[in-house]
């Protein structure tokens, strides 16, 4: 008992003792110094921030091809693009027509034909270069005229044949002036002959429109073809080459074989008076009253037809090619082919045309009915010939003497315009067409031609010969028509 009274007392003597508060001595608290804050410098403006540029997208150029260069070992196709990144040509070019009409020197931008004959390992004499244009008008140029500039030239202002001239070369154009070609008057790509100052033009065949096509190939050789009669005249390759583009005839013999080249009587026209080449040179009259026309082979052999049966004879041809090919060596350059001659008569390796034309005195007079109908086209402006009653040539004057109109039209490339001429049916009831005329050969003064159906011209009432700014040149009206038959300049049709 006594014993549990002791741990009793002693729990509660612990328990009191625990409850005494314990005495923590104190801790001074350390000094902390005051923490003082500059004030945060404002950075000096130094400079305006720069505004940011507006982007402007670049247009990108078409990357349609509009050039084949095709060589023996393939055909390489470009864009305008493709062709910048050649090395660029740039000259004045300026042409003279074969009408005598002089064009001005401009500036053209392009690429030389001897650059590209390069890409296709380069010439060699016996090679030269064919460009062709989008109507499938073609000229060859000979490896002289490429290599060696070998052109005529002429004084821009008389028009006169320069006896000396800064070198000449050949160029694929993309611009003029510093500025894409119109692709309405020119296409995409022309052929001009530059030179490097503005004091010479070269005749206008040269100057090809609408180009498409560059062929590198074998080249015929050059030759010329005289023809003489009341005046002495050459007709070298490339100007018969032009002519046959312009004036193109074509004869199929009794194998099949296709004879190409140039009317008999066009060849006439060089030479049977003092106009060789200019509007409508071919004297109908002196034809009619007639004449031997000798056509003479380089080793002598002959033969010898009539005038009047040659006169506008669209079957009696000198032709340069058979079925796209040039003449074999007996024939070259040229023969004489077509419907009714003998065998005989056609000669080939033709060197010379010679008109046996009479002195004045000795003309016979046509028949008074048949004079009616000759009309004198001294100085005519625009020339209708080929298949019609009267061969008749027109000045402005005679032609805003008729029924003139004004209408509106839709050119396929340029839009609507206003247009002021004469009716096409209105100037062919005036010549009268023959029966059997399918076809019209519209001629430019450049030398450019397209051909048209009469059937779809005739379906058009609106087709006109029409008028421009320029007094004496006349263009084309053609609503409804392709482009091509809307030509500029145009100073003939010849219905075939």
């Amino acid at each position: 008992m006594r014993r549990n009274i002791l741990i009793t007392l002693f729990i509660f003597v612990f328990l009191l003792s625990a409850c005494q508060p314990t005495v923590v001595p104190e801790i001074e608290a350390p000094m902390i110094e005051p923490i003082v804050t500059e004030p945060t410098a404002i950075p000096e403006l130094t400079a305006l921030p720069e505004p940011t540029e507006e982007v402007i997208p670049v247009e990108e150029e078409d990357q349609t091809p509009v050039l084949e260069l095709i060589g023996p070992d393939g055909t390489i196709s470009f864009t305008i693009a493709d062709l910048k990144k050649l090395p660029a040509s740039k000259g004045m070019a300026g042409i003279k027509s074969s009408t005598g009409k002089i064009t001005l020197p401009n500036t053209f931008t392009g690429v030389a034909l001897q650059d590209l004959a390069d890409l296709m390992g380069g010439l060699d004499e016996f090679m030269g270069i064919n460009i062709v244009a989008e109507d499938g008008y073609s000229i060859s140029y000979s490896y002289d005229q490429i290599m060696n500039g070998n052109y005529i030239a002429y004084n821009p202002v008389s028009g006169d044949e320069l006896k000396t001239h800064d070198p000449l070369s050949a160029i694929i154009a993309y611009e003029m002036n510093g500025e894409p070609l119109n692709v309405d008057m020119d296409g995409s790509l022309r052929l001009v002959i530059i030179s490097e100052k503005d004091d010479q033009v070269t005749d206008g065949h040269w100057s090809i429109k609408w180009v498409n096509k560059v062929e590198v190939r074998p080249m015929i050789m050059d030759w010329v073809l005289a023809v003489d009669g009341a005046i002495e005249t050459e007709i070298d390759r490339a100007s018969f080459e032009s002519c046959v583009s312009c004036h193109e005839a074509t004869w199929t013999d009794d194998v099949g074989q296709v004879w190409k080249g140039i009317e008999l009587w066009r060849l006439m026209g060089y030479a049977d008076d003092a106009v060789k080449h200019e509007g409508w040179s071919y004297d109908v009259k002196l034809a009619k009253a007639g004449y031997d026309v000798r056509i003479v082979a380089a080793d002598g052999f002959e033969t010898t037809v009539w005038s009047d049966d040659a006169d506008r004879n669209h079957e009696w041809i000198v032709a340069m090619l058979v079925d796209d090919a040039q003449l074999e060596e007996k024939n070259f350059p040229l023969k004489f082919v077509g419907i009714g001659l003998e065998k005989k008569q056609m000669v080939g390796g033709i060197a010379l045309i010679e008109l046996m034309v009479p002195a004045l005195e000795e003309v016979v007079e046509v028949e008074e009915t048949e004079a009616a109908q000759i009309v004198d086209l001294t100085g005519a402006q625009f020339v209708i010939s080929g298949l019609v009653n009267t061969v008749t040539g027109f000045k402005e004057e005679t032609l805003r003497a008729l029924e003139v109109v004004t209408i509106t039209a839709d050119h396929p490339k340029s839009g609507t315009a206003e247009y002021e001429g004469v009716r096409l049916s209105e100037l062919f009831e005036l010549v009268g067409i023959k029966d059997g005329a399918t076809t019209l050969v519209i001629t430019a003064n450049d030398g450019f031609n397209a051909e048209v159906s009469l059937a779809d011209v005739l379906a058009v009432p609106d087709s006109l010969l029409g008028f421009t700014e320029t007094a004496g040149e006349f263009t084309m009206v053609m609503p409804g028509l392709p482009s091509n038959t809307w030509v500029k300049g145009v100073v003939s049709i010849e219905v075939k």
